[in-house]
């Protein structure tokens, strides 16, 4: 396994760790509680405590994988068997959180304290095994990770655009994790007014972005928003993406009535007004964040579905995928194998797009009143701004910022988009790089560019050809 694979997983295993508990961080302990309390609620019962249907669903998922590594050629048992214990740790951390252990219906994390906490440490620490498993098993495959995840972000850093938008959303991220240590969650309650209502941005804390119609300060709303809105686009994303990209791939690859059928279905999903569809799910199955979720998931998947199609029936005339049906492989290798490895880049690049087309979805249901009423989003803000009166005082400064913040989120991920749009996808490169030479006019060599896996044939210090074409000039070099 590579050296560096190694520094990484050592480095950003702690993160991981580190921002799951700030996402469950207690909003009970503000920053002046001081530093006793602070590291006590590092450790308190509601870190690890996420939904236990997410974790069983996504146990399922990991312990079936893990089967079908142990049944299928690995190079080594250390990694499938590394699967399923994560599959089981997330199996148990579910159960936990879901009461199962404990009479009464009541959490064991409850009564423990800590149990929830050792659950999410756990979890994470064998995640980690499991990619170091990976790369000790695919120790060449580990490699090629690494150098094109190395070229990628050496690429990716020279884009200016795309470097903006990174940095913008690495300062909203991080004002969504610190919200416990950067404002009271008590400040948000109805009675918790700081100064009389349409205050006017003074220059103490609380008062620098002014106060709402309960007196409440707007700079404790836009810092507690920040976490609803960014979870909610990101969440949202994952749903539209695997959608999307799954049912783009099968009827890109399989076409015929089976491709018809899939891109009718998406085509009915295009034409149908997605607002009007939205406004009536949401009324129908209620109104919380997580229920925003699965309408904009849902809603949200059928462009992607129609890029990755287009992309899919480009891959699957490609020479290799022939000679993948000729050796006997099944639909569901070469589409997993073969298929998605080349459309994938495609799918990265549209995905960071379609985080801020669902961010600005969830603003437009929360503007409108679906939103979720207990917690706090940008939209939210907007939507009791407009309801006030503010738009009439004016006072500018209850509609600005969470007005700003979006704007500003969904042009960082458009311009996130855009970059690597422009670095995986070689159809956007220079003429010259993508015929096999640099901009001097020297031989491209295959670890100087990103490729996907499948697509290409990668040789150490030889220049970069497309598949197919090493076993054609070998051919013609046999002919006599």
């Amino acid at each position: 396994m590579p050296r560096r694979m190694k520094l990484w997983i050592v480095l950003w295993t702690p993160v991981v760790w580190l921002a799951l508990t700030l996402i469950k961080y207690p909003k009970t302990i503000p920053l002046s509680s001081g530093i006793v309390a602070i590291v006590k609620g590092f450790f308190a019962p509601s870190i690890g405590n996420y939904p236990p249907l997410y974790l069983l669903a996504a146990a399922v998922a990991v312990v079936a994988w893990g089967v079908v590594l142990l049944v299928g050629r690995s190079a080594t048992r250390g990694y499938p068997a590394t699967v399923i214990a994560t599959g089981c740790a997330l199996a148990v951390w579910g159960l936990v959180n879901g009461g199962l252990f404990s009479p009464g219906g009541f959490s064991l994390a409850n009564r423990t304290g800590y149990f929830t906490w050792l659950c999410q440490t756990v979890a994470v620490v064998l995640v980690a095994a499991c990619v170091w498993m990976w790369g000790l098993s695919h120790p060449e495959r580990a490699q090629l990770a690494v150098r094109n995840a190395r070229r990628t972000w050496q690429l990716y850093s020279s884009n200016r655009q795309g470097m903006l938008g990174l940095w913008i959303i690495v300062a909203f991220v991080a004002v969504a994790l610190l919200a416990p240590f950067l404002a009271n969650h008590a400040l948000l309650s109805p009675g918790a007014g700081i100064g009389p209502a349409f205050e006017h941005p003074t220059a103490s804390y609380y008062h620098l972005m002014g106060t709402d119609e309960f007196g409440r300060s707007i700079l404790a709303e836009f810092i507690w928003s920040a976490r609803i809105s960014l979870v909610v686009g990101l969440m949202a994303t994952v749903i539209s993406s695997v959608l999307g990209a799954g049912i783009g791939i099968a009827a890109g690859y399989f076409g015929g009535w089976t491709g018809e059928i899939f891109m009718r279905i998406t085509d009915a999903f295009l034409v149908i007004p997605w607002l009007p569809l939205a406004m009536v799910l949401a009324a129908a199955w209620g109104h919380n964040y997580v229920i925003v979720i699965v309408i904009i998931g849902v809603t949200s998947w059928p462009g992607t579905a129609r890029v990755v199609r287009a992309d899919a029936l480009r891959v699957r005339e490609l020479p290799f995928i022939e000679r993948a049906k000729a050796i006997g492989s099944g639909d569901l290798h070469i589409m997993n194998r073969h298929v998605l490895p080349n459309v994938f880049p495609l799918i990265f690049a549209n995905t960071i797009l379609v985080v801020a087309e669902a961010i600005t979805a969830e603003t437009e249901l929360s503007f409108l009143g679906l939103g979720d009423p207990l917690n706090f989003s940008w939209g939210t803000m907007l939507h009791y701004a407009w309801a006030s009166g503010a738009a009439t005082l004016p006072a500018w400064w209850y509609i600005l910022p969470p007005g700003i913040a979006i704007v500003f989120v969904v042009l960082a991920f458009t311009f996130m988009g855009t970059a690597f749009d422009e670095i995986l996808d070689p159809r956007l490169r220079s003429r010259e790089e993508t015929a096999g030479y640099d901009g001097g006019g020297q031989p491209l060599l295959a670890a100087d560019v990103v490729v996907p896996l499948g697509g290409f044939v990668l040789n150490e210090g030889a220049p970069l050809m497309p598949y197919g074409m090493e076993n054609e000039e070998e051919r013609r070099e046999r002919e006599p």
